[in-house]
């Protein structure tokens, strides 16, 4: 990661993904305490629907226009053609069937949520190629620019919807407005490609689009919406509100690492393809990252979900605190594995390994969940949790197969966060400890406290980690030298 390409690239999609991210979760925030969770709920029934059929938009043609080396000129544009087709497809079919879903959900209300989302289904089949075409340039300020002005616009109104007392329909203004605001900024800045019908091109990239949409489908729509879907049928709506904002929670940092580090991962990857040396560096360095970042992270969110709930949610949402506290574990090792694992096996054009590995997650997922359905979100969570937890080994063994990384190696790069991750959640602990009985002093005090002991364990105890954590950030900002310090391959050294 130490050319200027790459770390630009970090840079501006980890401005993307913050932005994003960070917008979005503070007026999800703002919704989840004017709404309540039972209309919060509601919306979430519908978005298990919409996130499922989302996957179906693409067809895997806009991993197979990054991953190709060269792309004719007609290729994206037929692609447009295909997504917008599907899209309307589907915005079709979701009004004719909303009211099946919202009776198979035992919601009557969903019947018209679904089919006032059902649009934003056209609108997203839209966006998908000027989205895979950034990335594919690498041109991530654009795609910044766009995720942070759409996620404040789509913010925005829904609150003014709430505040006026619009209850669930805060939310679906909220989600409809950002996926349009999304395509009408990309579209500004000229990343959209005029469609056409020389189908013809499709039958270069067919085989391995079709393999890693099979891929895709599995992993993004099956395997991560097995649980909300079980949950929203079979618990509720407030069920669900409970379960789906502690994910949420959960889904911020693995979205903040796969989207910033994968989506650029992935055109890197699939360039040095034949550079085995020069994939595995990377690899070993983002893992080490990854996890010194992570594991901490996830911790101190779990021990401070107390606080961080009833402070920032409020009371109505404490059911939500030990589903939080349970995912974090799922959450600290998705941020490690989902950004580098499937850009790897894609980016090396191993697209029937993709498929395989897909198919496993798929099953492993959905066994874990189903066993943890009759013990309510919560029996989920630990479920989900524990099928994630059972999937590590099968990243170590794709990374060994395909870059030749010693698992003993891989292993070892997990250490320095776990031992970080432990004093940071100890020294919170000890904080809420001492003031027992206030929220907002402990929230503050103990994470400032946990941060800072955090800092000072890479400091002390893993020196040559936190230089070359130093060193990358410095080259992400655009202030890094050419070669990397001593530092950095020290780090190298211990590690592998």
């Amino acid at each position: 990661m130490a050319d200027t390409g790459l770390s630009s690239g970090i840079r501006w999609s980890g401005i993307s993904v913050i932005g994003r991210e960070v917008s979005r979760s503070i007026f999800t925030i703002a919704l989840a305490r004017l709404v309540g969770p039972i209309d919060f709920g509601i919306v979430a029934q519908a978005m298990v629907y919409v996130g499922i059929l989302s996957l179906a938009l693409d067809q895997g043609f806009s991993s197979a226009l990054i991953q190709r080396k060269e792309v004719e000129r007609n290729m994206p544009g037929v692609v447009v053609s295909v997504n917008l087709a599907v899209g309307a497809a589907l915005m079709v079919l979701t009004m004719a069937i909303a009211p099946l879903w919202a009776s198979f959900m035992n919601t009557p209300q969903l019947t018209l949520v679904l089919v006032a989302l059902a649009p934003s289904l056209l609108v997203r089949s839209a966006a998908i190629t000027p989205r895979a075409m950034l990335i594919r340039n690498m041109e991530f300020r654009q795609m910044g620019i766009s995720d942070f002005v759409a996620a404040m616009t789509g913010g925005v109104l829904g609150v003014i919807v709430a505040v006026m007392g619009g209850s669930y329909w805060a939310v679906v203004v909220q989600i409809f407005c950002t996926d349009l605001a999304v395509l009408l900024m990309l579209l500004a800045f000229r990343a959209g490609q005029r469609p056409n019908l020389h189908f013809g091109e499709l039958r270069k990239i067919a085989a391995f689009s079709g393999r890693a949409f099979a891929a895709g489908l599995l992993l993004n729509s099956v395997s991560r919406n097995v649980d909300n879907l079980l949950v929203g049928r079979f618990q509720g709506p407030e069920a669900l509100a409970f379960y789906a904002m502690a994910y949420r929670l959960l889904l911020m940092p693995v979205q903040l690492a796969s989207q910033t580090i994968g989506s650029v991962l992935f055109p890197r990857f699939a360039r040095f393809a034949d550079d085995v040396a020069t994939l595995s560096a990377e690899m070993a360095r983002a893992t080490r990252a990854l996890g010194v970042l992570s594991l901490p992270g996830m911790a101190l969110l779990a021990v401070a979900a107390p606080q961080l709930v009833m402070v920032i949610f409020g009371a109505q949402w404490e059911p939500a605190i030990p589903i939080v506290q349970v995912l974090a574990v799922a959450g600290a090792l998705q941020a490690i594995y989902l950004p580098s694992t499937t850009p790897l096996v894609l980016g090396l054009g191993q697209d029937k390994l993709n498929l395989r590995y897909a198919w496993l997650t798929t099953v492993v997922s959905v066994v874990g969940v189903v066993a943890g359905v009759p013990f309510g979100p919560l029996g989920v969570a630990v479920g989900y949790c524990m099928a994630t937890v059972l999937l590590v080994p099968a990243q170590w063994l794709i990374r060994r197969r395909l870059i030749a990384m010693p698992l003993r190696a891989q292993i070892a790069s997990l250490l320095p966060g776990i031992h970080t991750a432990f004093w940071v959640a100890a020294s919170y602990l000890g904080v809420a400890a001492i003031i027992p009985g206030h929220e907002e002093i402990v929230l503050a005090v103990g994470i400032l406290v946990a941060v800072c002991v955090g800092v000072a364990v890479l400091r002390v105890a893993h020196r040559s980690l936190f230089f070359e954590l130093i060193y990358m950030a410095k080259r992400i900002m655009g202030r890094g030298g050419p070669a990397a310090p001593a530092a950095d391959s020290q780090a190298v050294t211990e590690v592998g």
